[in-house]
């Protein structure tokens, strides 16, 4: 899914409000609403607490929104229902924030006298392209600021195989020898690939290839009209499945170690089930899973309970249905607008301000880049997506059928390493943790610092924790027992990952006469 890892900067304000005389706020405590702007970004701007007019209006704003969230709170709801109110609430009081108009912006004021209005008419100029060519919306990043196969995805390899939904990039060793079972790549297959090959400092395939792994990456083309019968079936029979034989073909091996992310971790586990006894294509010997969602029951039991699930399951539902109906798939960018929602205030009001009211330019920043870089989604695979894994939650149930096969996980036997993220908004960690439980053999669970991509090379200063097995206890309670490791989470999947890839050998050629090499990475697909 597409994702973020911006996260909101928390700003300690200490002192007092200067004695500037009575402005008639309610009676309310002056430590309390002092308390409440000290975390809060958007006012930490010194005028919000030394101007009494802007006090006035910025108390005035937080003991509203106190009250509207307190009332939304005792509303009779259910669980379900009371986290779609205030998903609905969030969104009314953080666009009605003050910092976010021209007038009641003491930051944008300022930098409008200094630079003589320079910055609003830059902000009107970043406003009305926003609206020309992204939707409305405030851009999150330069788009010019890359390109692909120059600045990012430049690890060295050659496309192996194409079919008509995906491409299979196998990259060039860079070790004398390398361990005798491959790495496959399974990515989401509504974001593209390179995430796993950004700069060479964040480059998770070239740190394999680096430790002597011979890496295969799957990259799928963006879906058209034309694709919209695509399934989740397809991406599996028609895209892992041949992933398989040609890694099989190529590199001479029956076994294969599989990772993926978010979508492509999910499918990855979901092959596992399908494959269990047929040993027709090479075997998965171990699978990585990196901020993936298998139990679907949070967004299950909102969309099964009280009037919001009547809404997901009928109205909503059939409307987002027609949408992708009427052009064969789900638009990329309309998914971005969906998941900017999920942080309104990091990913599109802090940005309204800074890009439109300030004036000031697009950071150019690799992980915005490829997060705004995303796939269409095939009418027929967002149907299954939907209704059988987030609505009925199939796969988590053992109900799931895929290519006429019923996936149970207790069959899912491989070892398995599992990464969910801390501030996570798409897969929250302690729903990711319950995939533990879920499964019957050797799990390790990683709970690592920052968002979704949660890509925590080394070197980021991010930090990690372990812990032991324990299929009685819930995420809170493995947490508190933990170990906090001030490290990547990297070295120690690549140290599991090795114990799992056999003994060194020579490394396989690029391609084989079946499936001779073709384009230079990362090849054609990506760049539609």
């Amino acid at each position: 899914m597409t994702s973020w890892t911006c996260r909101p900067t928390r700003v300690t304000t200490t002192g007092s409000p200067r004695g500037d005389g009575d402005v008639g706020i309610p009676a309310v405590s002056a430590k309390t609403s002092l308390g409440a702007a000290a975390q809060d970004a958007r006012f930490r701007d010194p005028a919000w607490t030394s101007n009494r007019h802007l006090r006035a209006l910025r108390d005035t704003y937080l003991m509203a929104t106190r009250a509207a969230t307190q009332a939304v709170d005792a509303l009779p709801l259910s669980p379900g229902d009371l986290r779609a109110a205030r998903f609905v609430l969030d969104l009314a009081t953080g666009a009605l924030a003050p910092p976010n108009l021209l007038l009641t912006n003491p930051a944008v004021l300022r930098k409008a006298v200094r630079t003589r209005g320079r910055s609003l008419v830059q902000g009107l100029t970043n406003l009305l392209t926003d609206v020309r060519h992204n939707g409305g919306l405030p851009s999150p990043v330069d788009r010019g600021a890359f390109t692909v196969g120059r600045d990012l995805a430049t690890t060295r390899g050659r496309v192996v195989f194409r079919n008509h939904i995906m491409e299979l990039i196998q990259y060039e060793p860079t070790t004398a020898t390398v361990h005798t079972v491959p790495l496959l790549y399974s990515p989401p297959w509504v974001n593209k690939f390179y995430v796993v090959d950004l700069t060479s400092e964040r480059s998770m395939v070239r740190w394999a290839v680096d430790h002597g792994h011979t890496v295969f990456v799957i990259s799928y083309r963006n879906p058209d009209s034309s694709l919209r019968h695509i399934g989740y079936d397809d991406y599996l029979r028609e895209s892992l499945v041949p992933a398989l034989g040609v890694v099989r073909d190529i590199t001479d091996t029956d076994e294969v170690n599989l990772s993926g992310a978010c979508l492509g971790g999910l499918i990855g586990l979901m092959l596992a089930a399908w494959l269990d006894d047929d040993h027709s294509l090479p075997r998965l010997r171990s699978i990585t899973a990196l901020n993936t969602l298998v139990d679907f029951n949070d967004i299950a039991e909102v969309a099964t309970t009280g009037a919001t699930g009547w809404l997901l399951r009928g109205p909503a539902l059939r409307f987002v249905e027609a949408l992708s109906t009427a052009q064969g798939f789900a638009g990329g960018r309309q998914l971005e607008a969906f998941f900017r929602l999920l942080r309104s205030e990091e990913l599109i009001w802090s940005r309204m301000r800074a890009h439109w009211l300030m004036g000031e330019p697009l950071p150019a920043y690799d992980i915005l880049y490829w997060s705004c870089d995303s796939l269409n989604v095939p009418h027929r695979a967002q149907q299954y997506l939907l209704r059988d894994l987030c609505v009925e939650n199939a796969f988590a149930a053992g109900t799931a059928e895929l290519a006429g096969r019923r996936l149970r996980l207790d069959h899912v036997t491989q070892d398995v390493f599992l990464v969910a993220a801390l501030d996570d908004h798409i897969v929250p960690w302690t729903s990711a943790y319950r995939t533990v439980r879920l499964l019957p053999g050797d799990v390790r669970f990683h709970l690592t610092t920052g968002g979704h991509v949660g890509l925590a090379a080394p070197g980021s200063g991010t930090s990690y924790w372990t812990g032991g097995r324990d299929d009685v206890a819930g995420a809170p309670e493995w947490l508190a027992g933990a170990t906090k490791n001030h490290d990547s989470w990297w070295p120690t999947w690549m140290r599991w990952l090795t114990e799992r890839a056999g003994p060194r050998r020579t490394p396989p050629p690029l391609g084989s006469d079946r499936y001779p090499p073709m384009e230079r990475a990362p090849g054609p697909y990506v760049l539609t």
